[in-house]
């Protein structure tokens, strides 16, 4: 479907609000490969024109993991209907300060290139087409010095009458800005090598690998493509472990996508495969068993390493994550349990470290997903986030890894302060799980008061306004504004807390019902709308001054 016309992403939601860090923004961050539709800009936003001149600006609405990073952008003077349907807004792939997105516009697909830096001297550039039709994925690779950068495709066809593929890669050079073109050569790689990458799907993900661009196929391996800045690509391939689990049905085709139970990171030169390994590999319900299975490998290396393993039934949760999700508690053991969730999908980091970050849900019909942090080390959750979902609540979006953040090296000015931090100082027990809420109720306050703004400029009518409201984040707020109250308990505010939440609750609750209700129903109405938005608001900011 085409982007939402409307988005909600305030700058509260940038710098340090999650870890508490010292840094404008993190080190990395899980970026979401769906952007988003939205006029908002923040220091972050770039802009250049296609080709027939239609201005594109991108801006991009970071936090620390496991929060939910987002990238937005906007086309001045165009509508929602004016995207493809079939081929919506992407992310190609991120390298070091590069991202890659694509954006297709009444049917004419443009690439981009965000480059990242310190305020005022970000950019983006739009790639000139490439030299043949595009049947795969662009991947990038950034260059050592920081400034350049190369986007490969590999076109890889069936010539019948030498009986064999042959693979050609497109290259283009951010310092010559042009296109280059060269046939590859596979007679170096073993038979088996050579019959992966003519079975490789190019399709899946890009990573850059010590130098080297890697196409990621999650059934097959690595396909790895070197010496790009020298002018003479090389093919090489790295198979996933042998010891993988691999669940595939009597025909040799998996269960369901790959991407839902494995991934692949890469560290400089280490890589990093993730396997879930689900008891029943058809179910990956609630109560149901799994294990986290991570191998290692250097690009030097002739194989790969299993360093990890954990098991969801060891895997320990604090108890002060019962205030985020008390549907974690064991009827039993009175204890929390991952394995009350719903796993989706699980997702690697960018550095040497023992964590993955597991996308799961309580039911699949909620409007809120998880994203939870799991030390593989000392088998325990490290830190979880809310992620909000639209109005297709049934689909979750998938998540890349990426170090652009730390390219746009920011230090907050005294007029910079975060607010969340501001909300949150002195917290006691459970400091993330607050300042996640806290994110939320600022994240909900600018949507709201930006909802209110449009209906008093527009005088939309109801179904307009159902339009408005794709992303509304009440639902997911609803169900974490609890540790608002335990925040407050410790600092002596235990009455005037449940008061104001009570009164936030009910606030909440009204307002979603009425999102949620008949077009007939006079509660629809933009007055009546207007008038449950003021009371919401007034509820949130009553709450945010629970502090000591």
């Amino acid at each position: 479907m085409a982007p939402s016309d409307f988005s909600f992403h305030p700058s509260a939601l940038m710098g340090s609000n999650a870890a508490g860090s010292t840094s404008r923004f993190p080190d990395w961050a899980l970026l979401c490969e769906e952007p988003r539709l939205s006029e908002r800009r923040n220091e972050t936003t770039a802009e250049c024109e296609t080709s027939e001149g239609q201005s594109v600006e991108v801006s991009f609405w970071l936090v620390d993991p496991p929060g939910a990073s987002y990238f937005s952008f906007n086309c001045p003077g165009l509508h929602a209907s004016a995207f493809d349907d079939y081929a919506p807004p992407s992310l190609v792939c991120a390298g070091a300060a590069f991202v890659l997105f694509s954006l297709t516009i009444r049917g004419s697909t443009h690439h981009f290139v965000y480059k990242a830096a310190p305020a005022g001297e970000q950019s983006l550039q739009l790639l000139p087409d490439s030299p043949v039709p595009i049947r795969r994925r662009f991947g990038l690779l950034p260059r050592g010095d920081g400034e350049h950068f190369a986007v490969a495709y590999l076109d890889r066809q069936w010539i019948s009458q030498d009986d064999d593929w042959r693979f050609d890669a497109h290259v283009y050079s951010s310092e010559t800005q042009e296109w280059s073109s060269h046939r590859l050569s596979l007679q170096h790689l073993s038979e088996s090598d050579k019959l992966m990458c003519c079975h490789h799907s190019l399709y899946y993900r890009h990573i850059a690998v010590a130098g080297s661009l890697g196409w990621v196929d999650l059934l097959r391996g690595v396909l790895l493509l070197g010496n790009l800045f020298d002018g003479d690509p090389v093919i090489e391939f790295i198979p996933l472990p042998e010891s993988r689990v691999n669940f595939l049905d009597k025909d040799g085709l998996p269960y369901r996508a790959s991407e839902y139970y494995c991934n692949v990171a890469c560290c400089d030169d280490l890589l990093k495969f993730i396997e879930i390994e689900f008891d029943d590999p058809l179910v990956r319900t609630n109560r149901k068993g799994w294990r986290a299975n991570v191998w290692n490998r250097k690009i030097s290396w002739n194989k790969w390493e299993l360093c990890s393993t954990v098991d969801v039934a060891k895997i320990s949760v604090d108890q002060s994550y019962s205030v985020l999700l008390p549907q974690l508690r064991s009827d039993e053991t009175q204890k929390l349990d991952l394995q009350k969730l719903i796993f989706y999908a699980p997702v690697l980091s960018t550095r040497d470290d023992n964590l993955f970050y597991m996308m799961a849900k309580v039911n699949a019909e909620d409007e809120t997903a998880w994203a939870i942090a799991v030390d593989m080390e000392c088998a325990a959750v490290e830190a979880m986030a809310p992620i909000t979902l639209g109005q297709d609540h049934y689909h979750i979006a998938m998540f890349c890894p990426c170090d652009l953040p730390k390219y746009l090296n920011m230090t907050p000015g005294a007029d910079m302060d975060n607010p969340a931090d501001k909300c949150s100082k002195r917290m006691p027990v459970a400091r993330w799980s607050v300042k996640q809420c806290v994110v939320q109720v600022l994240w909900t306050l600018d949507w709201l008061r930006e909802l209110d703004q449009c209906l008093e400029i527009e005088r939309s009518t109801y179904y307009t306004c159902r339009l408005l409201l794709q992303f509304s984040p009440v639902s997911s707020l609803r169900s974490s504004i609890r540790p608002m109250v335990k925040y407050a308990s410790h600092n002596g505010q235990d009455e005037a807390a449940s008061k104001a939440v009570d009164f936030c609750l009910r606030a909440l609750e009204d307002f979603d019902l009425a999102l949620h209700g008949s077009p007939s129903d006079p509660s629809a109405s933009v007055e009546a709308m207007r008038s449950k938005i003021s009371d919401v608001v007034q509820a949130l900011d009553n709450s945010c001054c629970l502090r000591a």
